[in-house]
């Protein structure tokens, strides 16, 4: 057999035999190489003085890394940070940022009291010295407009060392009596504390316990009887539940604990009804629905204050 012949035979088998494909078997997850590795590696490129800045900056990000780590495991995070922050507040002292003025000012130019001064400053709870930047102003805003008077304030920083309280405070609203003192309240039926009732007499005159928190609504309710309400002299809570309106002749018209606007329409329309609350009377009981009680024994001397007495 000639060689020609033995190298066709050769190829035939060749062509014939089924090819075997070669696996290759890939890794998903490498394992990255160990720390001393790197640090091998790393140590090298130094030496041979490629990516010389890039290392070191690798070096020292693990350093500090490594360090937080550390601290935070044994417990020694917080201090560190909290001497760290008193390092910042010294330094920040020495260089004049202590609180060293509080001004509190009202607002459209108008005075404070001193005495209301002296409330804003208790409620803003800020020391003199207080680093300026540690002031809460959400916090001291919140306790300022706590203050019963006060109906808005702004609380500015001027640095390095001032704080700035602008008041507005609420509008004398009533003359309340209690415990037989009478005291200056605002629409929201707190005490005006720096107010003195005698520069507020016109103002509505209010008796009795829960008194404050119920005349604005009752107040509101009158300017639908201006007939009656021109011969009010004084607004008498009773029992916290229902009114008793004290007439300029001395005369207590009493009013239901509910239907009271029904009451007053009635009485309002009546001209006969409005003219006994002119007569020298007791009272004129209106409490019961569809029937009005008069007593017409006059009331005890009224004061030369002209003011109203307590209820019992």
């Amino acid at each position: 057999m000639s060689r020609v012949t033995q190298r066709a035979k050769s190829k035939a088998k060749a062509r014939k035999a089924p090819t075997r494909r070669r696996t290759v078997t890939r890794k998903i997850n490498p394992v990255p190489r160990k720390a001393t590795n790197w640090l091998h590696a790393r140590a090298r490129d130094v030496k041979r003085g490629q990516n010389v800045r890039g290392t070191m900056l690798g070096l020292f990000g693990g350093f500090s890394a490594t360090l937080v780590l550390a601290l935070w495991l044994s417990g020694g995070m917080g201090d560190a940070f909290r001497a760290s922050q008193a390092g910042v507040e010294r330094a920040l002292l020495a260089a004049g940022f202590g609180v060293d003025y509080i001004e509190v000012v009202g607002s459209a130019g108008k005075d404070v009291s001193a005495q209301d001064k002296i409330a804003v400053r208790r409620a803003l709870a800020v020391e003199e010295g207080e680093l300026v930047f540690s002031v809460n102003l959400e916090q001291a805003l919140r306790r300022v407009e706590n203050i019963g008077w006060v109906k808005e304030a702004r609380i500015m920083r001027q640095l390095p060392n001032r704080l700035t309280i602008i008041v507005m405070a609420r509008e004398p609203f009533a003359l309340w009596q209690s415990s037989g003192q009478w005291r200056v309240i605002g629409e929201n039926g707190k005490i005006i504390a720096s107010a003195k009732p005698a520069n507020f007499s016109s103002l509505p005159l209010v008796v009795g316990k829960g008194a404050p928190e119920a005349l604005p609504d009752l107040l509101v309710q009158m300017r639908a009887y201006p007939r009656i309400a021109a011969r009010v002299h004084a607004y008498v809570r009773v029992s916290e539940r229902r009114w008793n309106l004290r007439m300029e002749n001395g005369a207590d018209l009493m009013l239901p604990t509910q239907n009271t606007a029904r009451v007053l329409a009635q009485i309002e329309r009546n001209s006969k009804i409005i003219h006994l609350l002119t007569l020298s009377l007791e009272r004129i009981d209106a409490r019961h629905p569809g029937q009005l009680i008069i007593r017409q024994e006059a009331p005890a001397q009224a004061s030369s204050e002209n003011t109203p007495g307590q209820v019992s």
